[in-house]
């Protein structure tokens, strides 16, 4: 979210220029700005910032205005600038943000691991080897939140036996299920599969 976005729109280019043609329009389109990024914005930090920067800005035109002379038209939009985002930030300080839980968001995907439980094994270990997630989660950490998440009914003492087995495999396929996953996706990055890049 920019916290300048409200001052950047049409309508305060044209209260600092002094220009007065389709101020009204430019008005209702600022109005429009400020009510959308209270209503969709999740953050109520950044949009009360933003509303203090636009407020702090108007009453500095005001004031700026006061000491010149300027056509009433310009004058009362300034006003009535100033005192809609006075009011829209009182108000907006006193609402309750409606957050959704994160849980929610995925709860309606479902996802299910169709390759044998030796792939995944060696996906799990390749994770924890790899560095690729953070380094107090164990193997056994790794390949108990991916069963879940892939509906994966799995015992990890039996997939720690299955990698002292995948140790002693020849040296040309101790990482089958990698390298099957590489091969795929080179092929898929180079458009030689045109089924999987469609499906993807």
């Amino acid at each position: 979210m920019d916290l300048f976005s409200l001052t950047e729109t049409e309508f305060f280019h044209k209260l600092t220029e002094g220009k007065n043609d389709n101020l009204h329009i430019a008005y209702k389109d600022f109005v429009l700005q400020v009510s959308e990024m209270c209503s969709k914005s999740t953050h109520k930090g950044y949009v009360i910032t933003a509303l203090l920067y636009a407020e702090v800005e108007i009453q500095h035109l005001q004031t700026a205005r006061q000491r010149d002379e300027v056509n009433q038209e310009l004058a009362a939009f300034i006003n009535k600038a100033l005192h809609f985002v006075h009011h829209t930030l009182n108000h907006y300080k006193e609402m309750e943000i409606a957050m959704i839980p994160t849980d929610d968001c995925f709860d309606s995907i479902n996802l299910e691991w169709n390759a044998d439980k030796t792939d995944f094994m060696e996906l799990c270990y390749a994770l924890k080897i790899g560095k690729c997630l953070n380094s107090d989660a164990t193997v056994t950490d790794i390949m108990k939140a991916l069963a879940k998440a892939f509906n994966l009914n799995v015992n990890p003492n039996y997939l720690h036996k299955r990698f002292t087995e995948l140790k002693s495999r020849g040296k040309k396929s101790r990482t089958a299920f990698l390298d099957v996953l590489q091969h795929r996706f080179n092929r898929f990055l180079h458009g030689s599969d045109t089924g999987e890049r469609e499906s993807a």
